[in-house]
């Protein structure tokens, strides 16, 4: 079962699971859902694809029931998270209107020293 939302928050529970939780309408409501992710694909979502709130996911959910004291609980996990559409960053948190981290003055112009680019004063 596919399911497509936006990240409202992610809470790491400890260093193998963590819970994603999507903003979701129900009806004319938004709430919140919750959906576990474990192992290889809690480290994927968080260390490689670098996931963070707003961001629109899209992925493969799985449930699995259990019996306990007579009651049926039931597990919601994802598997394959695929980014649709990252949200919206704060301005000022990098990118292209970043300064250049060091510049120095060589031969009375301005050169980035860690990318070699000069700028010139005019």
């Amino acid at each position: 079962m596919i399911l497509t939302g936006r990240i409202f928050d992610i809470v790491v529970v400890n260093d193998k699971y963590a819970q994603i939780v999507l903003r979701k309408k129900l009806g004319d409501k938004v709430v919140p859902v919750a959906i576990g992710v474990f192992g290889y694909y809690k480290d994927k979502i968080i260390n490689v694809m670098k996931l963070r709130p707003k961001d629109k996911i899209k992925g493969n959910i799985y449930m699995k029931s259990k019996i306990w004291n007579g009651k049926y609980y039931t597990d919601v996990y994802f598997k394959e998270v695929y980014l649709v559409e990252e949200g919206a960053r704060p301005m000022g948190s990098g990118g292209m209107f970043e300064p250049p981290s060091e510049i120095e003055e060589i031969d009375e112009l301005n050169v980035d020293t860690s990318t070699g680019e000069v700028f010139d004063d005019e």
